[in-house]
């Protein structure tokens, strides 16, 4: 019976909408007051007409019902695949394809903000293409900072199409970047997709006229901390539109990526004949040109010398299935030029982490210690990034960080870490989350060039008595770090707060709670494993916490205290440590505060101390990938 009641119920809710869709032109053939019909002609037209509306309304009706189920199937696929979200951090997506097919579609975050697309895939990859850029983002309605289309095929451009045409709430976009050929490049050569994709373009143009940035060979701009230079666009002398790809650059905070696009050997041959010996064609990422197959040739390859290749390959290209491909022997070349680690579409959507230096703070040399001769040393020992402790700069009235050139001060640290070869990363706040020296820590941060401010939370009351309710601990950390927050964007300076060593902040659980609590791009977390360690934390805590770190700070000690220590010389599981931060999907640097033993040798010593600790942090990082 209860069966039966639902059919019922089924069947009254669809007469009803029916009804509902052909009431318009129910009403357009006998509203009250019209002249009625005075022919049966006449009336068989207007009944034509309601029976066509009602026919018109259903096709919407279970087109938009279609529609529906396949945003949540997307959605669902998406959650179920966990995908990270990453705003603030570098990293490269790459997408896969859901059914299995040839495409390119790249999402980009770097750590200042900003967020990139490359191409994109068919319409019918939409669905999770949106699903998927939310959750990266972090955003409901994301903004894409440069959308680039490498050229018109419709397995990377139809995504921006469909929503540029159909789905412009959906997201925001800033720029649009491409350079295609006159359409009567591809008519001369027969290439209907291609034409078509081009005019489609030039049809859609109009809703986004102002945000097109037409690329030239050599141009060179910025987007935040991402720098862009442009290797190759189209040729005329060259037929196919695979030879119309762009080939750009990307550098951001120290890693290389080289995008390809579709192109094959006559355009990588033009490419590695004007670039080879700038040097900007040796890149530390490349994607793999036209999914890996009948792309540039190995000489290309070659002068890129990548460490990481990424495919944007289905099964059926990566295994030659067809038997006409080149694939195989494009995996061979790869093989033979001792690239470490290739990311493959067909094996799921992938998270590269595009940048993983080792950083250490500047704590390793005494307060007075000066500034430029600490940049040059870390520098000359192999360090990449630099931590700098403004805490150590409140010691007198003479430092410069108090003075009124403060940001002169940095900006001068700035330039010269970057001519020795390395670069401010972090910053660490003095005092507390509601501390004096905030507003200029921030500024100051951003004037060294650091993308993250670690801030202590607030771990006491007025009185001075420990905060050990969790509810009043992360009521009063959100409401000291929020007024921050929009000098925080404007700068471009992240905020963290890490776990301490004292009531509620000792559980990195809590920390992680009050970022989702705060729930802004500008604000995330640290882990401090030592202090984590001397709290009775294990390093698998990290498993527990609702969101992933965006920094860490590595230190060791013995569990009785906080010993910062160099990994190693203490009783942390260090193994452990690196496979949690691995399951995790950690993507961030590693960030050492293992300063004591530095700070408490003689000067001449120092050198020794801080090369084991780089030696004993490289291994770590390696492990994390």
């Amino acid at each position: 019976m209860k069966n039966n009641a639902k059919s019922v119920l089924a069947l009254l809710l669809a007469l009803t909408l029916l009804f509902a869709l052909g009431a318009p032109a129910f009403a357009a053939v006998g509203e009250p007051g019209a002249e009625m019909a005075s022919s049966g002609e006449e009336n068989k037209n207007g009944f034509a007409a309601f029976f066509q509306n009602i026919g018109n309304g259903c096709k919407q009706f279970f087109s938009n019902v279609k529609g529906g189920w396949n945003a949540m199937k997307a959605r669902h696929e998406v959650k179920k695949e966990g995908v990270q979200c990453t705003i603030n951090r570098n990293a490269i997506h790459q997408l896969k394809s859901v059914r299995d097919t040839i495409l390119d579609s790249y999402i980009i975050t770097t750590e200042d903000g900003k967020v990139f697309v490359i191409d994109g895939g068919h319409s019918f990859e939409t669905d999770y293409f949106l699903a998927y850029l939310r959750a990266a983002t972090g955003q409901k309605q994301p903004h894409i900072d440069a959308w680039f289309l490498t050229h018109p095929h419709d397995d990377h451009v139809q995504v921006f199409y469909e929503i540029a045409e159909n789905r412009a709430d959906k997201l925001t976009f800033d720029k649009v970047c491409l350079n295609y050929a006159p359409v009567g490049f591809y008519a001369a050569v027969d290439d209907t997709e291609s034409e078509n994709d081009v005019c489609e373009f030039e049809r859609l143009r109009p809703q986004f006229a102002e945000k097109v940035q037409v690329l030239h060979d050599g141009d060179k701009f910025s987007i935040g901390k991402a720098d862009f230079t442009v290797l190759y666009t189209f040729d005329p002398a060259f037929t196919g539109c695979n030879d119309s790809s762009l080939i750009f650059r990307m550098d951001l905070s120290g890693t290389s990526v080289l995008f390809t696009g579709d192109a094959g050997v006559s355009a990588g041959k033009k490419t590695l004949e004007n670039w080879k010996d700038s040097g900007l064609l040796n890149c530390d990422i490349c994607k793999m040109a036209h999914h890996g197959q009948e792309g540039v040739d190995r000489d290309f390859y070659e002068a890129v010398a990548p460490e990481i290749c990424l495919w944007p390959t289905p099964s059926w290209v990566w295994d030659n299935r067809n038997g006409n491909l080149l694939t195989l022997e494009v995996r061979d070349w790869i093989k033979q030029l001792g690239v470490k680690k290739s990311y493959v579409a067909m094996d799921g959507s992938q998270v590269i982490a595009m940048t993983r230096r080792i950083v250490t703070t500047t704590d390793v040399f005494e307060k007075g210690y000066p500034a430029e001769t600490a940049v040059d040393r870390l520098a000359s020992l192999g360090y990449e990034g630099i931590d700098m402790g403004f805490d150590y700069w409140i010691y007198d009235e003479t430092s410069p960080f108090l003075s009124d050139d403060y940001l002169a001060w940095a900006e001068a640290l700035k330039d010269r870490a970057e001519k020795a070869g390395i670069v401010f990363t972090h910053a660490h706040a003095p005092g507390e989350a509601d501390g004096a020296w905030l507003g200029r820590s921030i500024e100051t941060a951003a004037a060294l060039g650091a993308a993250y401010l670690v801030v202590h939370p607030i771990w006491h009351d007025e009185n001075g008595k420990t905060i050990n309710s969790v509810r009043r601990f992360l009521s009063v950390n959100a409401d000291a770090i929020r007024p921050w927050l929009q000098k925080a964007e404007e700068c471009g300076v992240v905020l963290l707060s890490e776990n301490i060593l004292w009531g509620a902040s000792k559980n990195p659980r809590n920390i992680a709670k009050l970022v989702k609590k705060v729930d802004s791009p500008w604000f995330g977390w640290c882990f401090d494993v030592g202090h984590a360690w001397c709290c009775g934390y294990a390093p698998d805590i990290l498993k527990k916490c609702k969101t992933v770190p965006l920094s860490l700070h590595i230190q060791d000690n013995d569990g009785s205290g906080d010993g910062h220590l160099i990994p190693g010389d203490g009783t942390i599981d260090w193994n452990l440590f690196s496979r949690t931060l691995k399951e995790i999907g950690y993507l961030g640097d590693c960030v050492l505060e293992a300063h004591h033993q530095s700070l408490e040798a003689p000067d001449g010593e120092r050198d020794g101390i801080l090369t084991r600790l780089l030696d004993v942090a490289k291994p770590m990082r390696d492990a994390m990938d």
